[in-house]
């Protein structure tokens, strides 16, 4: 699976499945994307590549590093700073998103309350 940023200065590859496909619903989700909610893809971090350009890192929380095109602003990742093996990667940066699977719905208690969730998949706070 291929993707990359909008302006096309990063590309990468998945080179497995993900293991987690679940669409995020808190507050700094929403202000990083722009967006109500956020899906994301969990892979291992071995399974992903880097083969064009270098996303920009920085600090979000305490516990959070996100990655993103440093020319066009697009969000590409997040990886959790005690958990270095394991990064979630917005499925809208994947050529071909509709391949992944929704699995989860996580952080609903911040869910904006015109968001209606319409299917059975397993809800955390």
């Amino acid at each position: 699976m291929e993707g990359g940023c909008h302006c096309g200065a990063i590309r990468f590859n998945a080179t497995s499945s993900p293991f987690w496909v679940g669409a995020c619903y808190c507050v700094d989700c929403r202000k990083i994307s722009g967006a109500p909610y956020v899906v994301y893809a969990g892979h291992k971090q071995e399974d992903v590549n880097i083969l064009k350009g270098t996303p920009k890192r920085y600090s979000s929380s305490e516990n959070v590093w996100r990655s993103f095109c440093e020319s066009c602003g697009s969000p590409f990742a997040y990886t959790y700073k005690n958990s270095s093996d394991k990064i979630f990667m917005y499925i809208g940066a994947f050529d071909d998103p509709s391949v992944f699977k929704l699995q989860k719905h996580i952080w609903i208690s911040q869910k904006l309350p015109w968001i209606t969730i319409n299917d059975d998949l397993p809800q955390t706070e």
